[in-house]
């Protein structure tokens, strides 16, 4: 990782997690950014926050269309009326990986029945000011981290938090990894 003053050279596309003093809706999640500007701020989607719902139980629009089993997360507190789509594609010639958000109608539709993509769709969104996001990771709230796809493809929730921090191998991931869900029980 790079200095904190060089973060918005490495910081959109890669994901955020939380440390122990984050509560609310940011705990222990893990969150992907998908678009980081100076002068903008940044914007990104909580991965672990499965609603344990598809699009078809939200919403009668997609009842019985090929979207219905798309699976639901709370994507952040920002908007959370407006509904997303990401879709995360595996390249079966050489393993590689893409993620796109805020997909359109007909994306969606070339992607649905595609084995090597995989849609979700998020309520709401992160948001971060301009200088916000910055701030928070000079307090340590967020470790920076690069992108897993094998373990997104396969845990939720804080199982996807925890897998993460393990993989970081350092003397703070290890006390993270090890400290109560209730800080006050440590």
């Amino acid at each position: 990782m790079r200095d904190d003053k060089d973060i918005s050279d490495d910081i959109r596309g890669n994901l955020l997690l939380a440390r122990l003093n984050v509560r609310g809706i940011f705990e222990r999640s893990v969150v992907w950014i998908y678009d980081f500007q100076k002068k903008t701020g940044a914007h990104g989607l909580i991965l672990n926050r499965p609603q344990g719902k598809n699009l078809g139980e939200c919403s009668p629009l997609f009842a019985g269309t090929a979207m219905s089993r798309i699976p639901v997360f709370s994507g952040g507190p920002v908007q959370e009326e407006k509904l997303c789509i990401l879709a995360r594609k595996t390249n079966p010639l050489d393993g590689t990986h893409s993620v796109r958000v805020g997909l359109d109608p007909e994306s969606i539709r070339n992607l649905i029945h595609n084995p090597e993509a995989k849609l979700y769709g998020f309520s709401g969104h992160a948001s971060w000011a301009p200088g916000q996001l910055e701030n928070e990771i000079a307090r340590k709230t967020w470790i920076r981290s690069r992108i897993d796809f094998a373990l997104w493809g396969n845990y939720s929730g804080d199982e996807l938090w925890l897998r993460l921090i393990k993989k970081m191998d350092t003397p703070e991931a290890a006390l993270l990894a090890r400290a109560p869900k209730d800080l006050s029980r440590n």
